[in-house]
């Protein structure tokens, strides 16, 4: 009889709330979304701010919520980019609330104030060692301008000493609770082989119809990889710059060697596969009079890409999978059998086609065992 959910025994039965699974999940997916990290840091450091703020003398009791303002802005998915942030944001404040007094002294009409601390502060936004804080030095100008008119220097040490100080917090929360984002950048470095199998998979295809690709069909079968090695280069660099100062680092340091060591090959390996991709689209093609592999090479060519692709897509941890990788190079031994045939027999040179194997050869060197490609290489 077939056994249904209500028949099984409770022991059998699974568990809708087995703690371990909603913990491994839970992790997983804080793992994987350190905005939700961010989030949390950010609001710890608000709320301590806020705190303090409200127990300070002076003008701190008349401007408290610059105190969180300051605690956020600070905040940042790394430490080292958090006390940059912090210090770009509070000296683009201080550096608008300098250009507000020094224009509050001119005796001339509060409009044309306005106008003069506009144009100074966007001018000094432009200073690049205030990155991507710059925008504040006018802001910061106008609010000493305008709201603290009535007593400026009392509103810049509350607005300025209070963002400062609400910055402090934030750094420190972060250095309490150090984020180590490892698996965003595991995904990039996962997604970005993942094209390129895709792109290599999708050469194959077209060396597998009866008669080869045109120009045009060539073109709809390349795909556009930029975007995606950008988001890994820049996922990897933020991975890398959160583990200085990170009282965590040393525990994860094999993995993030690890994950930079794989960016540095993917980013040889995208360079290899669009050369190579560019390389059959235009030798291989049905416009060509004289195409560089033929019905000769192309099934055996075909079957080497497939190969390559399928060593990327069996890529687990820092190296891929041997039987996989073994599988491949007998497939491009296969095609430099065909293509020594095919020599034998012809009086063309067959460049191309043998920079079609020097450059899959290459392709598998950058993603195997060292042992492996050392084994596998030709005497």
């Amino acid at each position: 009889m077939q056994e249904t959910a209500a028949s099984r025994s409770p022991e059998h039965r699974p568990s809708r709330r087995d703690p371990r699974s909603w913990s491994s999940a839970l992790e997983r997916t804080w793992a994987r979304h350190p905005q939700l990290g961010l989030a949390v840091r950010a609001a710890i450091a608000a709320t301590i701010a806020w705190a303090l703020a409200r127990v300070l003398p002076g003008p701190a009791q008349e401007y408290p919520y610059y105190a969180p303002f300051g605690a956020v802005i600070a905040t940042s998915t790394t430490l080292a980019g958090s006390a940059r942030s912090a210090a770009q944001s509070v000296a683009a404040i201080a550096l608008g609330a300098a250009v507000a007094l020094a224009v509050d002294a001119l005796p001339v009409p509060v409009v044309v104030r306005v106008g003069i601390v506009v144009t100074v502060g966007v001018l000094l936004a432009g200073w690049h060692r205030l990155g991507g804080s710059g925008s504040w030095v006018p802001t910061s100008a106008l609010f000493v301008l305008i709201i603290g008119g009535g007593d400026p220097l009392d509103y810049v040490l509350g607005y300025a000493g209070l963002t400062f100080f609400g910055a402090l917090i934030g750094t420190a929360v972060l250095a309490v609770f150090p984020p180590l984002p490892l698996a965003p950048s595991q995904t990039e470095l996962a997604r970005l082989r993942d094209l390129l199998a895709d792109q290599l998979e999708d050469l194959a295809d077209g060396l597998q119809q009866e008669h080869p690709p045109t120009e045009d069909e060539w073109r709809e079968r390349i795909h556009t990889i930029d975007p995606v090695l950008a988001q890994m280069r820049a996922a990897v660099q933020q991975t890398d710059e959160a583990r200085r100062g990170n009282r965590r680092a040393r525990r994860h340091q094999q993995d993030a060697e690890r994950q930079y060591a794989q960016a540095r090959a993917l980013e040889r390996l995208t360079l290899l596969v669009e050369d190579l991709t560019q390389l059959i689209a235009e030798t291989e093609t049905a416009d060509l009079s004289q195409v560089a592999l033929g019905p000769a090479l192309r099934p055996a060519a075909a079957g080497a890409l497939t190969g390559l692709a399928q060593v990327l897509r069996s890529v687990e941890g820092a190296t891929a999978d041997p039987d996989t990788t073994r599988t491949a190079y007998r497939d491009l031994h296969g095609l430099e059998v065909e293509l020594r045939r095919a020599r034998s027999g012809t009086d063309d040179d067959l460049f191309a086609a043998s920079s079609v194997v020097v450059a899959i050869r290459r392709c598998l060197a950058a993603v195997v065992p060292v042992e492996l490609a050392e084994e596998e290489a030709p005497d």
